[in-house]
């Protein structure tokens, strides 16, 4: 065989191999391995996880589903135990430059998820992701809602264009919330925020900063914050800046063990809604923020799971 027709055939062969389909990509990881479910599939669900990073890491959804691929068992054994069911509703389309037509669609999501039965679980974002949430609520409770937050601000601004620094603000100007069913655990704001403090303790609002958490105790300021928020509510809404773990914005902050405990504690009570915001690339407390993420939205899970046990 001369070195033309050698040419020849593994030219031939190259053309046979370019001709073979490409392998198919592996599908997206859904949150801890639920099905990912069309408006048709929440029926019957009792949480839908649904992305929305709004005004922060627009990867933060995807990456706190694929880190809580590691609590998929959780979900399994979970389901087998209390017949909990999650589904992943996927994530609301953000147009950054058109924040109103954003919140349009995310009250569109998240009153399938409503209509449902089912309780929403919020990936963002930046924490302005809690306003579509209560707007979407304020119109299908029939009572009061409760609220606890831990974030490292209060979030008590009342310029309504800086929608995550005035969230609360925007809540409580709804009617559904109270000023005092409204908690926030972990503030750590230094002198510029102690107007936002003022304001708070003038509305007799409830506020645990971190010294207060070391002084008293998770335990004791996670149960004294239930009971403010579930007095007299229907249901109770949670929300989680990661900014209010030690390491991810501030080396001051609450511990990711206790923040898991506490969790494990509020979200006992019926919840309407809860969010996880604030998840940002790179490491918070020592492991990825996304990671952190994964294992506070696990614990809240599991919390879901064992009101129906």
């Amino acid at each position: 065989m001369d070195r033309d027709e050698l040419r020849r055939l593994w030219r031939e062969a190259g053309a046979s191999r370019a001709a073979l389909p490409a392998p198919a990509a592996p599908p997206p990881a859904t949150f801890m391995a639920a099905p990912a479910g069309s408006a048709d599939a929440l029926l019957g669900a009792d949480l839908a996880a649904l992305g929305l990073p709004l005004g922060g890491w627009s990867g933060a959804p995807e990456a706190v589903r694929a880190a809580s691929q590691r609590y998929a068992g959780w979900l399994a054994a979970a389901a087998r135990e209390t017949g909990i069911r999650v589904v992943d509703y996927g994530d609301v389309a953000v147009d950054a430059a058109d924040l109103a037509a954003t919140f349009v669609r995310a009250h569109e999501y998240l009153a399938d998820v409503l209509a449902a039965g089912a309780t929403p679980l919020l990936l963002g974002g930046d924490a302005s992701v809690t306003v579509p949430a209560l707007q979407v609520l304020a119109g299908k409770l029939h009572g009061r809602l409760g609220v606890v937050a831990f974030a490292p601000r209060l979030d008590l601004e009342i310029e309504p264009g800086r929608v995550a620094a005035s969230r609360w603000a925007q809540a409580l100007e709804l009617g559904v919330v109270e000023p005092r069913n409204f908690v926030v655990i972990g503030e750590r704001g230094g002198p510029e925020d102690a107007r936002a403090r003022r304001v708070c303790d003038a509305l007799e609002a409830r506020r645990s900063s971190v010294a207060d958490v070391v002084d008293a105790g998770i335990v004791t300021v996670a149960r004294e914050a239930l009971e403010a928020a579930s007095a007299g509510t229907e249901a109770l809404y949670v929300s989680v800046d990661l900014g209010v773990v030690e390491g991810v914005d501030d080396p001051v902050g609450l511990s990711a063990s206790d923040l898991s405990v506490a969790l494990g504690i509020v979200a006992a009570s019926r919840l309407a809604g809860a969010d996880l915001c604030g998840v940002v690339p790179g490491d918070g407390y020592g492991v990825p923020g996304a990671a952190l993420a994964a294992r506070l939205a696990a614990d809240i899970v599991t919390a879901v799971a064992r009101q129906r046990a």
